[in-house]
């Protein structure tokens, strides 16, 4: 998958070491990075599915298109299609499998 950032400044974060460690401290940039690296591996959102650390699930209640992905216990991953307006489904839900670009909108780190 594509991979892009809300900003640029989230953009230098995520894709500087230095950066990412100063910004999420040591532990949280190496999850980080790895899950990155997970995401960009993944042909389409479904397949980010199957990588149990990252626990896909769905967003705030009422945004059918944000999904979380987790950084285990130091937080998670704010992402949503690039595509405006994503692929639905026949049920009207986002078709995970049409997602091949994400953008990173927010990271929150809770330790």
């Amino acid at each position: 998958m594509d991979i892009a950032f809300v900003d640029a400044e989230l953009g230098r974060a995520c894709n500087s070491d230095a950066a990412r460690r100063a910004r999420f401290g040591a532990e949280a940039a190496v999850t980080l990075h790895r899950r990155l690296g997970e995401m960009a591996a993944a042909a389409h959102l479904a397949d980010l599915r199957h990588v149990a650390a990252a626990r896909v699930r769905s967003g705030p209640p009422g945004d059918r298109f944000t999904r979380l992905v987790s950084l285990g216990v130091y937080g998670e991953l704010l992402v949503h299609p690039r595509d405006s307006p994503p692929v639905l489904d026949q049920n009207g839900l986002l078709d995970e499998h049409s997602v091949r670009a994400l953008i990173v909108t927010a990271i929150t780190i809770t330790r």
